[in-house]
């Protein structure tokens, strides 16, 4: 097209307005992003997917592992820019944000997760960004520049990672600095004030050198309000930013340097109270009825609560990379170097504000009774965090026997330091609190009185200051190789050894010995091999057969309520996994068809339990004894006809507790029954472990126009009912539910230089109301959940050249 005959600006605004026809569509059928239109007399077919899942570049049909991908194309066509964006595509995965705070989450892998963001307690699911593991999931809510491709490896990673994982891994690889010129600016604006601006450039200094800087900013108003105030609660504002720096003096050597850092501040205040326990009404009085009218199960858009500052949180992190790269021969010897800082300061986070009323909430270190009309706050906490982590990993990558025999080696050291400070303010009805306060206080609150029961109908405030540190290393040596036995059978054969140290003090007011400062130390060690048999059994089908082990490292509870349960460790978690696998494409590579079929089985899994009274609050981790899980992972993607793709991935999981020994709790009252038992007939099967997951999606691109090229992509995704904590989940759990997302985009806009695509999108489509987190406190006596926005529409803009 000459420059005359491109069309002017009216009319391409004309035309982008204009609605796509109705014969346009034809069947309707929604469409495939990254799918370009097939030249005449060609035929489509499905990309190739590389991955570096086992360390090294490999397609995805080659290797005998369940992972899902996401490229780069996929994760713009949703929208996705942080880890938060991808679990509702892909089966047996769970990745949320905790409650009370805007930057922690929590991931769970086939069921097995570590949601607690205490810093003494390692996650089960291993989290890297370039290869650099992510020690902690507090703060792991932060905007990944220049992604490029997200792998989720589900299943135990025990011999080619750099720490062992029972759950799995994910991989988030960015772009490395190119040798071409690149310039990209996306703009994005939706539902609530929300704006996002990514820049991005790319640029070749040299023949040797290489550099990129991006820089992304994001922020958004809440979607919900104080009802006492009127300002809105849950807004938050992001900024982030990379620096890549490329070497390349010779073709045997690179060396890559990464500079990331990222800030966030945010108001926390979006967690709903969905019940208040009728005991707690009746024995606390008039403060917890107060609560209980502000308390409901479905979503609100009006909370009680106060703050509504924009900056109520704070989450800083940035982290230097240095990869080494030398290829001599048939060898590549890989150094990876890793610093990492994170710190988190919540300075309010609490869950309802009411008014005391007169003679009804005393406060319980002066035994005095709060004057009326001052705001009292059922649970209040201010958490302060902060974490530094290094990491040197060295690798060996080679092959031997004309490349029937390829191995990798590795070395790796981690150290972290990390501080945590979680002052703590709660109500509780004051019966409870007898025996717990100071004599004085005692006295006033069951004697002054002229009823018969002078402690009834009254609730009492107390509080609890604690922090406490932890200095952690781990070690470990490891090792995987493959033997191509023939041309169409491999043998893998891997093994790690793991050691791990951890020194922890805590000061807390613990209800066995009152306020104190205690540390301890332990170690835990541990050997995983694994093996795996795959068969090519023709082209474009491949199966295999794989036994791994893994292991998480003990820990401490570093929200103890006592001294002995703080001074008694977690024990280590081990698994033996079983999964047989098929990859398969056909129809002439125009269809993709991967099973995967699992068993595991554990030995003293590592469970939270959530415990509350006088102390405070806490999330306990218990070995749980024995379990078992068992389930299967589907993923299909097909091109039924020109232009048109189809994706359809299903996962089921099935865990059963074999022994789960444990303090009872009574899921009603929320109180503790002081009996230990095994709960393994009642406990619940489905903590962050939904049996039935399900995604599908269809992508069509319409035939090319003067003005640029239609695209319309429709996302469904389905999760069934899944719980928090064993015991206490009959208020806080998430029901089954589905979401429909869309987005309708006009690539290849004709311009001067370069290209230019809108694209028109939508999310939560059926304005379903879904909560993301849930914890029943159990004895304070009420439930909370946070809840997904509703529907949002947006309109995302991006240059590029």
């Amino acid at each position: 097209m000459t420059a005359d005959s491109r069309p002017s600006l009216a009319t391409m605004i004309a035309a982008i307005l204009r609605p796509v026809s109705l014969s346009a569509l034809g069947l309707a059928a929604p469409l495939a992003l990254a799918q370009p239109e097939t030249p005449a007399g060609r035929e489509a077919v499905l990309e190739e997917v590389i991955i570096t899942a086992e360390r090294r570049e490999a397609g995805l049909q080659d290797t005998p592992i369940s992972v899902a991908v996401m490229g780069e194309a996929e994760l713009e066509a949703l929208g996705a820019f942080e880890i938060l964006d991808i679990p509702n595509h892909v089966p047996n995965i769970r990745i949320n944000q905790t409650a009370g705070s805007q930057s922690n989450v929590g991931i769970s892998i086939r069921g097995i997760s570590a949601t607690d963001p205490a810093l003494a307690i390692d996650p089960a699911v291993g989290l890297y960004v370039d290869g650099v593991y992510i020690g902690r999931h507090a703060g792991a809510a932060f905007d990944i520049v220049d992604l490029q491709r997200i792998e989720v490896l589900r299943g135990p990673q025990g011999t080619l990672y750099g720490r062992n994982s029972t759950g799995g891994a994910i991989n988030l690889v960015t772009r490395r600095p190119g040798g071409e010129r690149r310039f990209t600016q996306a703009l994005s604006y939706g539902s609530h004030e929300y704006f996002r601006s990514t820049t991005s450039v790319n640029l070749p200094l040299n023949e040797q050198f290489a550099a990129s800087l991006s820089y992304n900013h994001t922020q958004r108003s809440g979607d919900l309000v104080s009802a006492y105030t009127g300002q809105d609660l849950g807004a938050f504002r992001s900024d982030a930013a990379r620096l890549a720096l490329r070497w390349t003096p010779g073709e045997h050597f690179t060396a890559d340097y990464v500079f990331d850092w990222s800030e966030r501040t945010a108001n926390e205040s979006t967690s709903q109270m969905v019940h208040v326990r009728p005991g707690h009404i009746f024995l606390g009085g008039r403060f917890f009825a107060q609560l209980a009218a502000f308390a409901s199960p479905q979503r609100l858009s009006a909370l009680a609560m106060l703050n509504d500052d924009d900056s109520s949180h704070t989450s800083d992190l940035y982290g230097h990379a240095l990869t080494l790269e030398w290829r001599p021969g048939d060898l590549t010897v890989r150094s990876i170097t890793s610093f990492r800082h994170w710190e988190e300061h919540e300075r309010a986070s609490d869950f309802g504000d009411v008014y005391a009323e007169a003679n009804t909430v005393l406060n319980g270190p002066t035994g005095t009774y709060i004057p009326a009309g001052q705001r009292v706050t059922n649970f209040f906490n201010e958490r302060i965090g902060e974490q530094d982590q290094w990491s040197q990993e060295l690798q060996l990558l080679g092959s031997a026997f004309g490349d029937r025999l390829t191995y990798t080696l590795g070395a790796y050291y981690f150290t972290e330091e990390a501080r945590e400070s979680n002052d703590q303010s709660l109500v509780l009805p004051a019966l409870f609190a007898f025996g717990q306060l100071p004599a004085g206080t005692q006295a006033f609150l069951c004697a002054d009185f002229v009823s018969p029961a002078p402690c009834f109908g009254k609730s009492v405030r107390l509080t609890n200051p604690g922090w406490y540190s932890t200095d952690n290393e781990a070690f470990a040596v490891y090792g995987q190789a493959t033997w191509a036995i023939s041309d169409a059978l491999d043998f893998t054969v891997g093994a790690r050894w793991s050691e791990d140290r951890k020194s922890t003090t805590f000061n807390s007011r613990f209800s066995d010995i009152g306020q104190a400062t205690i540390s301890d130390s332990d170690s835990w060690s541990d050997f995983s091999p694994s093996g795996t048999l795959s068969w090519k059994v023709r082209d474009g089908v491949n199966t295999y057969f794989k036994v791994a082990t893994a292991y998480r490292s003990g820990g401490y509870n570093a929200r103890a309520s006592t001294a002995s349960s703080f001074t008694s460790p977690v024990s280590s978690e081990t698994v033996l996994a079983y999964e047989l696998g098929l990859k398969s494409e056909f129809w002439n590579r125009r269809a993709r068809l991967n099973v995967a079929l699992f068993d595991m089985e554990y030995d003293d899994r590592q469970v939270p339990q959530f415990e509350a009274g006088t102390g405070g609050a806490s999330q306990r981790i218990v070995n749980a004894g024995k379990s078992s899980s068992s389930g299967l992972e589907v993923d299909f993607t097909v091109l039924p006809v020109e232009r048109l793709m189809l994706q359809l991935s299903y996962g089921y999981l099935e865990v059963k507790w074999d022994e789960f020994i444990s303090a009872g709790s009574d899921p009603v009252t929320g109180l503790g029954t002081g009996v230990t038992t095994d709960i393994s007939d009642i406990a619940s099967t489905l903590v962050h472990a939904p049996k039935h997951t399900a995604a599908a999606s269809a992508e069509y691109t319409f035939p090319a126009m003067d003005y640029g090229t239609w695209t319309l992509r429709v996302d469904a995704t389905y999760a069934s009912l899944r719980t928090f904590n064993p015991q206490l989940f009959l208020y806080d759990s998430i029901p089954a539910h589905h979401l429909i997302d869309a987005r309708l985009t006009l690539r290849d806009i004709p311009v001067s230089q370069g290209s230019l695509q809108l694209s028109l999108w939508g999310r939560n489509l059926g304005n379903k109301e879904i909560r993301e987190w849930g914890i029943d406190f159990g004895a304070l006596g009420f439930a909370i959940a946070t809840f997904r926005e509703k529907r949002t529409i947006g309109l995302d803009l991006r240059y590029q050249f």
